[in-house]
């Protein structure tokens, strides 16, 4: 059965840096509105199947939650759906935006 791993900010930064992986951000419209990473999509159940097709072969994925117990499921829900590797954020968007101010995007 295909797993999931849980990354720290730091981790979560570095991938973020390099450009090769896609963030899937599963939080509400206006929290997402209000602050998220740069280049993160706000994945729906409305846009889940677009999301999909659009990854590349092997392209790491971080789900991104509140405080990382939410992004667990949704990344073993990926996870499941043959997506690897995929990652959820330890302590979520709340960890990111503490360590990483000036890595947080607004609209």
């Amino acid at each position: 059965m295909a797993e999931f791993s849980r990354i720290n900010a730091a981790t979560a930064h570095e991938l973020w840096q390099a450009g090769n992986a896609k963030f899937a951000d599963i939080r509400d419209a206006r929290s997402y509105e209000l602050g998220h990473i740069p280049g993160s999509v706000r994945l729906t159940d409305a846009n889940l199947a677009d999301f999909l097709a659009e990854l590349d072969d092997d392209q790491p994925v971080v789900v991104v939650c509140y405080h990382g117990n939410s992004s667990q499921g949704a990344a073993q829900y990926l996870a499941h759906q043959g997506i690897e590797p995929v990652s959820s954020l330890d302590g979520g968007f709340t960890a990111w935006a503490h360590q990483y101010p000036e890595a947080v995007e607004r609209n």
